[in-house]
């Protein structure tokens, strides 16, 4: 169904938190248990917790691709805008100390 950006940011922030808090309740063990790779991939073995590392590694690199297109198209990504921000924001104060 089509949403608006204010529900997309609502539905990616809401699924990450429940996301989160699933991961939050797995046991050290069973994220320790290695997991054996398809024949051909390297390394053979990871345990669950680096596979599930992977949805978090795959997320940053649709972020990257996003920021990638938004600077293509002469955008300045929001992390970039806010960081500018506070930069300019530490310098104003050190001008008035």
């Amino acid at each position: 169904a089509p949403r608006t950006k204010e529900q997309l940011i609502a539905l990616l922030r809401d699924e990450g938190e429940r996301y989160a808090q699933w991961l939050e309740t797995l046991p050290d063990a069973l994220l320790a248990e290695p997991m054996v790779m398809p024949a051909g991939i390297t390394p053979s073995t990871k345990s669950r917790f680096e596979m599930l590392l992977g949805v978090k590694e795959h997320e940053m690199h649709h972020r990257a691709q996003l920021m990638l297109m938004q600077r293509m198209v002469g955008l300045v990504p929001h992390l970039t805008r806010e960081m500018e921000a506070r930069i300019a924001a530490m310098q104003a104060n050190k001008a008035t100390a």
